[in-house]
């Protein structure tokens, strides 16, 4: 296998964007903002951490907005200008969309820093707390909330589906042990200024938060191209199923026939390496293997390592391990 000659970019400068230019120096990494938000640690911000902490600076090839892609004359429009590509890199993450929900005016998203930061000022003085969604994001929301009454209201069957019932099941225990209210089965109907209405009954609210929702994010384009839940649908190389040379990594990826395949962080920085490697001329499928998996709940660190379900110091060393090392793939580029 030789690797291909060509001008490749990448749009987006997360960690599936990072990984994909730590593979090839030579590719475009291109991105809106110049810094990049750690996930984990925007949770610390509700805690009374300042933005920076969960913001790290990165080096970007063009700092810009992506007014449009135009698949058929391979070019990126970037700041009005149009930017020549060979092959693309889409991995421009994700954003909530809530809009769905009747009375989504009363809803505050929570997705990153600013959020975060929104949200800090508005808990004050504050006395009940609804939680729509009880996926990773909502429960670890509902741990970092202290001294009001936060109720989680989930459509499903269990908070934390998808992964291992123990994650459910740990979960449940330590948000119940804190006080949180989780609500099972019980869909959100409608959000009032001071209520949110299921078909179980009226939850009161004086700040309602949406944690769930998560879609792609990606930029207009020119020609339509095949979509799942806003994310490109790509074969097991990461390719477009429409579109040869355009190729999607982390939340901006829907691999067809793939099964379920977790947002996380490891399999953002896989996808983005294999994704770099085919667009090289590389022919191998991507195989997702979220090898960690760690949720902390206030204070408590609970998760998976392969196979092993560990908790406390383990998972917490962990869990800072994997944060310090995303880190350092930033300050890399």
């Amino acid at each position: 296998m030789g690797s291909m000659a060509g001008k490749i970019i990448i749009l987006g400068g997360g960690i599936a964007g990072v990984s994909a230019k730590l593979r090839n120096r030579n590719a475009v990494l291109v991105d809106q903002s110049p810094f990049m938000t750690i996930a984990p640690r925007v949770i610390d911000i509700i805690q009374g951490k300042d933005q920076k902490f969960s913001q790290i600076p990165r080096n970007l090839d063009y700092t810009g907005k992506v007014n449009k892609i135009d698949f058929d004359k391979k070019t990126v429009d970037i700041n009005g200008k149009d930017i020549f590509y060979e092959r693309i890199i889409i991995a421009t993450g994700h954003s909530q969309k809530y809009d769905f929900i009747r009375g989504s005016k009363y809803v505050q998203g929570f997705s990153n820093p600013e959020d975060a930061i929104n949200l800090r000022k508005q808990l004050v003085g504050k006395k009940n707390i609804v939680i729509i969604g009880g996926g990773y994001l909502g429960v670890e929301l509902a741990g970092a909330i202290k001294n009001v009454n936060v109720t989680i209201l989930e459509a499903g069957k269990s908070i934390l589906s998808g992964l291992p019932q123990k994650f459910s099941e740990w979960g449940y225990r330590l948000l119940s042990e804190m006080g949180v209210n989780i609500e099972l089965g019980n869909p959100v109907e409608e959000v009032q200024k001071n209520h949110v209405i299921t078909a179980a009954g009226s939850y009161p609210s004086d700040l309602t938060i949406f944690a769930g929702g998560f879609t792609g994010n990606i930029p207009p384009t020119e020609q339509e191209i095949k979509t799942r839940n806003s994310r490109i649908v790509v074969n097991s190389l990461l390719q477009s199923v429409d579109y040869p040379d355009v190729y999607a990594a982390g939340d901006s990826m829907f691999v067809e026939n793939g099964g379920f395949i977790p947002m996380s962080a490891i399999i953002a920085r896989s996808s983005g390496i294999r994704a770099m490697e085919n667009a090289m001329g590389y022919r191998q499928e991507f195989i997702p293997n979220n090898f960690a998996n760690i949720i902390r709940i206030g204070n408590q660190y609970f998760g998976t390592v392969g196979n092993t379900f560990v908790h406390g110091y383990i998972a917490h060393i962990i869990k800072e391990a994997a944060v310090a090392l995303t880190v350092n793939h930033i300050r890399e580029v």
